[in-house]
């Protein structure tokens, strides 16, 4: 199950509880954060195997990401038809 499976289905996961120690919040709030698409705890399988520490990317965590996506046009589109 990944964390975002977990966390829609109301359960708190042991790197959540890790995720909201480090950033002292209660793993109730990261639960929410998680489920509602803008914390994301980037562990899988490999990074736990390997005793890699749990972290957070989010909004209300202490890392976030600025992503800018830009949209892309089509040779196609009126406004490159010159």
């Amino acid at each position: 199950m990944t964390q975002l499976i977990e966390a829609r289905a109301g359960k708190i996961t042991p790197e959540m509880e890790i995720v909201a120690r480090k950033e002292r919040l209660d793993a109730e709030t990261v639960r929410e954060e998680i489920a509602a698409g803008r914390m994301i705890i980037p562990a899988n399988k490999n990074h736990l195997a390997k005793k890699l520490d749990p972290i957070a990317i989010g909004r209300k965590a202490s890392t976030s990401s600025s992503t800018r996506l830009l949209k892309r046009r089509s040779p196609y589109s009126p406004c490159s038809m010159r």
